[in-house]
């Protein structure tokens, strides 16, 4: 964060009311203007104006980072079960928690555990918020015991703390048009980065320090490098973080840019099965059917067959996909079990690859768990430099008011 005023000298005031030529001492500061005071100006400004949407995006990006482990920590009841010897048919836990879904429509999708001490949750679209615009994410969840039957519970997604906090790193609770801010917010974070990166830049006989709190300093001093050295620490994570923000919140600017190097395939739309008036099968036989084909493969999320030409859809993750939610796609006959169709990760071409890096660069899992805590840590970043940035341009402000003021009583 910026601590001066480059484009007017200091001398400004007296100069004007000592010479008497304005144009000549504008002249004058105008010359004195370079990069580096061009730069501190802009990383102040950007500074202050979204330190407080920094700080939101940084400390709910953070707890994003273990969205499920929090989620299942803070409800506990619904979302954790003994391990059993083997579960009930899929089909008797969904006929379960039709009998306690508020939703009189049939379930939209099954979202499978994660390990085998997690509880089957039934997923049920419910109706769209209003002023809701694209795909409905809104959903009813019902949380059964897959080994029991039990029904451990049931919530609206939005009422989750979790969905609220991804609401607030997302859009702010605004809409699209918080989702404009927060993309806006992440194109001027790669600024503040970057100039942040050439503010700091040291000489060659001074690069150890830069990166070094001095030991036994004055409390500006502390506070100065302690602004520094995080901003420096933190570098690199902030620009992974914030270009793959730009995608997530601007993506209509964003793709575009993409398609230019490499056109993108979309995701098969339109998948139908061969109506026959079979019988539909279960989706133990879909699950049986793709692990046959993929072993190995981790099933997530099972989407159910709408009308009698619809199809199972089933996204998965692969053991050597990097993001955590899978980008394996099946579409299967839900009369015969026959594979249709398969999105697969490792046939993607270049843009569609990059664009599937955008998650796992954004939560760090990238690089592993290495990469989810550097995202954790460096998701608080923004408020410790903005506390100690705003400390310094305060105290900075302070001194060149009382210089300036010392300089016109001495002009006069």
């Amino acid at each position: 964060m910026s601590t001066s005023y480059p484009f007017v000298s200091e001398q400004k005031l007296s100069d004007k009311l000592v010479s008497g030529s304005f144009l000549d001492n504008f002249k004058t500061a105008f010359k004195k203007i370079t990069l580096r005071k061009c730069l501190l100006k802009l990383h102040l400004y950007i500074s202050l104006w979204l330190g407080t949407l920094l700080v939101i995006a940084g400390v709910t990006g953070s707890l994003l980072v273990y969205e499920h482990t929090l989620d299942k920590w803070l409800n506990p009841d619904m979302m954790s079960v003994a391990v059993g010897e083997r579960w009930l048919p899929i089909a008797d836990l969904v006929a379960i928690a039709n009998r306690v879904s508020p939703i009189s429509e049939p379930p939209s999708h099954l979202q499978m555990p994660e390990d085998p001490s997690e509880a089957l949750i039934v997923r049920y679209q419910a109706a769209a918020m209003p002023g809701h615009k694209g795909h409905n994410h809104h959903f009813h969840e019902v949380m059964v015991n897959p080994y029991t039957g039990q029904v451990l519970g049931d919530r609206d997604r939005n009422d989750a703390l979790m969905t609220f906090i991804l609401r607030l790193h997302f859009s702010l609770l605004a809409g699209d048009f918080g989702k404009l801010v927060m993309g806006i917010t992440s194109l001027l974070t790669l600024v503040l980065t970057v100039t942040g990166i050439y503010l700091w830049w040291p000489k060659l006989g001074k690069i150890k320090q830069a990166f070094l709190i001095k030991r036994n300093a004055s409390s500006t001093r502390f506070n100065f490098d302690l602004h520094k050295t995080t901003g420096i620490y933190t570098a690199i994570v902030m620009l992974a973080v914030a270009f793959s923000g730009v995608y997530f919140n601007l993506p209509q600017l964003f793709k575009p840019a993409v398609n230019f190097f490499s056109p993108l395939e979309d995701m098969p739309r339109g998948i139908k099965s061969t109506a026959n008036g079979g019988t539909v099968i279960q989706p133990e036989i879909v699950k049986a059917n793709i692990q046959a084909a993929y072993p190995g493969i981790q099933i997530q999320r099972i989407f159910l067959p709408v009308g009698e030409n619809g199809s199972y859809m089933v996204s998965a993750r692969q053991s050597d996909e990097l993001r955590s939610k899978g980008s394996t796609s099946f579409w299967v006959d839900q009369y015969d079990g026959a594979i249709l169709a398969v999105r697969d990760p490792k046939k993607f071409n270049a843009g569609n690859a990059f664009i599937n890096l955008q998650l796992p660069l954004h939560n760090g899992e990238i690089l592993g768990t290495p990469g989810r805590i550097a995202v954790l840590v460096a998701g608080f970043a923004p408020l410790v430099m903005m506390v100690t940035g705003l400390i310094h341009w305060l105290k900075k402000r302070k001194a060149n008011r009382a210089r300036r003021a010392g300089l016109k009583a001495a002009a006069i």
